[in-house]
């Protein structure tokens, strides 16, 4: 099984080299950039399963490589920065980041906080394809296929429906689906926001999302992922 891999992105390559060591006495591999543009490269040309994103760095910025990122692919994005206003931390969560590290900070924290998003949005496996009948999802790919016919799925989609498969067998609640794949609390959000993407992810990998074989409700409690293909009642 190979290791999961961490893209580590800074300008100070003192920084990236500490970060970089540390992850990899953690068990992970470590890919380096040093500045916008090497970023975007290694993400489309390597695929990490996570990236630390510093927000300040050359040509193109930490913010606008972390909107491209969420818009092509669903690898999470832990952002670091020095600056402290809550006005920068909002801008990062707002466009697709996981989670958000103030300079400086513990790097076993760092390690900690990665282990944590990868948990948290069904990419801690090393495994690199699930399959359910006709269904196949490509970890390493960031790939969905349906009957060997490719499935677009947003970014939201695909960590939705890799949570729900990574568990599969296992009744999901809405609040920890809230929780896992778009890091919400339940009080910022309710149902409906699940309620309308499974509705979704179903019309897309379902064979009939009217009677849906994989993605099963359990009613007044959340949803079950079946690997084993049963008709929902």
């Amino acid at each position: 099984m190979r290791k999961l891999r961490v893209l580590v992105v800074d300008d100070e390559p003192q920084m990236v080299g500490i970060i970089a060591y540390v992850l990899e006495q953690e068990g992970f591999e470590a890919l380096t950039a040093y500045d916008g543009e090497q970023a975007l490269l290694k993400v489309a040309g390597e695929r990490p399963d996570i990236v630390v994103l510093d927000a300040v760095i050359p040509k193109i910025d930490g913010f606008e490589v972390c909107r491209r990122i969420r818009q092509q692919t669903a690898i999470p994005v832990i952002m670091l920065t020095v600056k402290r206003e809550e006005v920068d931390r909002i801008r990062g969560l707002e466009l697709g980041a996981d989670d958000y590290v103030t300079k400086p900070f513990s790097h076993q924290e760092l390690a900690l906080r990665v282990k944590a998003v990868l948990r948290r949005t069904g990419m801690d496996r090393t495994q690199e394809r699930i399959v359910s009948g006709e269904l196949s999802i490509d970890f390493q790919r960031y790939q969905v296929t349906l009957c060997d016919q490719l499935v677009d799925l947003t970014p939201i989609e695909f960590r939705l429906l890799g949570c729900l498969a990574s568990n599969a067998g296992r009744v999901l609640t809405w609040q920890a689906l809230l929780k896992e794949v778009w890091s919400y609390e339940e009080w910022q959000a309710g149902p409906e926001l699940v309620k309308v993407h499974i509705r979704r992810l179903r019309k897309k990998i379902e064979l009939a999302p009217s009677g849906p074989r994989l993605i099963l409700t359990v009613r007044g409690v959340g949803y079950r992922f079946c690997n084993q293909i049963v008709t929902e009642p």
